[in-house]
């Protein structure tokens, strides 16, 4: 199932403890499958309980369904209308990024991002925020806790995009890199992300 797949035990027992201390989980996985993991790593002990790899399908299910989405729709606008059109539940749709991160990538990088928020459930105690960000099918998945700051999530991620792609430049491609490096990930995660914790940081600050 997953190439990487990385424990964390030192976890603090309840919710109310360090939900704002710390974010949910992370993952890196392949755009065109719900199946395919490359790395993750979970800060909670519910995110590595019997229930981790239904729950780990169940996000990636969720961010293909929404890459589709975005890919075969207009520009946002269009999806905004989409939305009030279709009846959508916020519950399940919190807001989606369309043209206007796609014009600040870079041309000709595929590349799609967006945040869902998933109801308490079986597999969540709590509700969640998922951000994640797509570029050339590679998918970089951070779940949140419900008053984690969704923007400072979404920071955390362009940074460490760009940290993977400059540490592993030299190398294979970046799921083959992440794949066969892990601890070298995880050390990247120490700066950026240390303990699970969002930082106010930018690329000039790491």
């Amino acid at each position: 199932f997953g190439l990487c797949d990385v424990p964390r035990h030192r976890l603090a027992p309840q919710l109310p403890l360090w939900a704002s201390q710390m974010v949910y989980g992370l993952m890196i996985h392949s755009v065109d499958s719900s199946q395919t993991l490359h790395f993750s790593i979970f800060y909670t002990p519910e995110g590595n309980d019997s229930n981790k790899k239904t729950r780990q399908q169940n996000i990636m299910r969720r961010i293909l369904e929404e890459h589709l989405f975005q890919t075969h729709s207009g520009d946002q606008h269009s999806l905004m209308k989409s939305k009030a059109s279709s009846g959508l539940d916020d519950a399940d749709w919190l807001f989606r990024f369309a043209s206007d991160s796609k014009g600040s990538a870079q041309p000709g990088i595929d590349y799609t991002e967006g945040i869902l928020r998933l109801q308490a459930s079986s597999l969540f105690e709590y509700p969640k925020l998922v951000v994640w960000k797509q570029v050339d099918k590679v998918v970089y998945t951070l779940v949140c806790e419900p008053l984690d700051n969704a923007l400072l999530a979404s920071n955390f991620l362009t940074l460490f995009i760009h940290e993977l792609n400059e540490h592993f430049r030299k190398g294979g491609t970046i799921v083959e890199e992440v794949a066969a490096r892990p601890d070298e990930v995880l050390a990247i995660l120490s700066f950026l992300l240390p303990g699970g914790q969002l930082l106010f940081a930018n690329v000039h600050m790491y």
